[in-house]
């Protein structure tokens, strides 16, 4: 199998994760490309151009994230992404995290086509949402990974990293004590700290 993926996406990054904590990481092959260089395998996984983009050992070629990581649930049940017990809570607060992913993701397109886009009214009002998400998982922060490897806490650390390297000079954390000693209980896991984003 191969994952098409690139160094600063977060959704690149969920599947990443996820994939690590089943125990999986030795049985995909992960191709780092820039989704912008119609590269012709990458193109025969996802015609949108999006990264990720998974080719199966089957070759079938799955793309978005979320799809991706349904396929991977069913590949592999356990540890499971969506467990059945509480899986309502899990999917709020994974519904938070990846809400949050999506309007940063927003924030770092719109300044492409328009420097001005934080002062703009529409980005004033994507940075008031994402502060907003950020606050409903620091009321009820996921459980930790070593606890349960679901969804939420998956996308909670890619959100609350993906933040911290696109937003450097914000202090996402200090006004919210519970998900900075949350983040923190995460350090060293193998998972994130070999999917760290980067340029």
């Amino acid at each position: 199998m191969i994952l098409y993926t690139n160094t600063t996406s977060p959704y690149s990054r969920l599947v990443r994760v996820a994939w690590r904590e089943k125990g999986l990481a030795n049985d995909i092959a992960e191709q780092v490309i820039d989704p912008w260089g119609g590269v012709p395998d990458f193109l025969r996984a996802n015609v949108h151009e999006r990264v990720p983009a998974l080719m199966t050992d089957d070759g079938q070629g799955i793309s978005e994230s979320g799809l991706i990581l349904q396929w991977l649930e069913r590949h592999a049940p356990q540890p499971a992404l969506y467990p059945a017990q509480g899986l309502g809570a899990v999917l709020q607060r994974a519904a938070s995290a990846v809400g949050a992913i999506d309007v940063m993701a927003a924030i770092i397109i719109s300044r492409k086509s328009n420097p001005d886009f934080d002062t703009h009214f529409m980005g004033q009002k994507r940075f008031r949402t994402l502060s907003a998400a950020l606050d409903r998982l620091e009321g009820d922060p996921p459980a930790d990974l070593a606890e349960s490897a679901d969804i939420a806490a998956i996308a909670t650390a890619v959100a609350l990293d993906y933040a911290r390297f696109r937003f450097p000079d914000t202090d996402w954390l200090g006004p919210r004590p519970a998900l900075a000693a949350w983040r923190a209980r995460q350090a060293g896991r193998a998972s994130l700290e070999e999917t760290m984003p980067f340029e």
